[in-house]
């Protein structure tokens, strides 16, 4: 596994530039609330293998920007308010990639002509995120498919992550116990080194599993997707989750919701029932 690199889309067949541009066209020249939403309903009437082919010209376009070192370049941008511009890193940087797209055919392959014309021009990159949020929707809805997963075009090319348990935790309300993530994030560990586990999973056929945890709810909600080569899965906590617990019920809140999460997953998929706990979780 260590040589393998994620895979990168598939050949293009069924969208040329043309149709791209087109589509992306209905952004105007930038990407709003109002125009993702309208990119995204669009898409959404199309068939998987073409929301495929339009992932692909996007991740492509993306791409082909990173080459241009563009993150070293004081582009300016519209939120600047007049303030001399800086270079751009992370999401910042991301969301200036693909606001560069979605600036249209001429704007965008005038940068690639000549990086330098970059700097040349204000760029509306706040609202970028919107494009991705849109077309990741269509993808995972329409076909099944992860774009962070298949297409992400700063993921692209980076070792494969070979954990097939893949976890995320927040609390957009209040931070979680130190001790709570700490047994968390080793029980995510354990599984993910358990041979067991691996061979209970290997039953989907899928290659991971998503599964996302958040603290932020009025009530508790949960939800389990299957994908065609993942299984993404959402768990929300009402505001009472960590109530106060010490240490040791922490721990033990740890081993619950990891339990909870693999019998909720096994039900929706239609799995033999999961195997023990790792011992160190008991």
């Amino acid at each position: 596994m260590s040589g393998a690199v994620r895979r990168r889309p598939g050949e293009v067949r069924l969208m040329t530039d043309e149709v791209f541009w087109e589509l992306v066209g209905m952004l105007d020249g930038v990407v709003d609330e109002d125009g993702a939403d309208l990119l995204g309903e669009r898409l959404s009437s199309l068939g998987a293998e073409e929301v495929e082919a339009f992932c692909a010209h996007l991740a492509a376009k993306a791409r082909a920007l990173t080459a241009l070192a563009l993150e070293v370049r004081p582009v300016p941008d519209v939120s600047d308010d007049g303030g001399p511009p800086i270079p751009l890193v992370g999401d910042a940087y991301e969301n200036l990639l693909y606001a560069m797209v979605a600036a249209g055919r001429e704007r965008y392959e005038a940068v690639l002509a000549d990086p330098a014309a970059a700097e040349d021009e204000e760029w509306d990159a706040g609202e970028a995120e919107l494009l991705v949020d849109a077309v990741a929707t269509v993808l995972w809805d329409v076909a099944g498919l992860d774009w962070y997963e298949e297409f992400d075009s700063l993921l692209s090319g980076l070792p494969v992550d070979g954990r097939w348990y893949d976890t995320r935790r927040g609390s957009a309300w209040k931070s979680a116990p130190r001790q709570y993530e700490n047994a968390a994030h080793a029980l995510d560990r354990a599984l993910n080194d358990s041979a067991e586990w691996r061979a209970w999973w290997s039953q989907t056929g899928l290659r991971k599993s998503k599964v996302g945890v958040t603290v932020n709810e009025g009530r508790d909600l949960w939800q389990v997707e299957r994908g065609r080569t993942i299984a993404r899965a959402e768990f929300r906590m009402g505001r009472s989750y960590f109530a106060d617990r010490d240490p040791a019920a922490l721990t033990k809140l740890a081993v619950e919701e990891t339990a909870h999460i693999m019998d909720a997953i096994a039900r929706a998929l239609d799995m033999t029932p999961p195997p023990p706990l790792p011992p160190s979780s008991r």
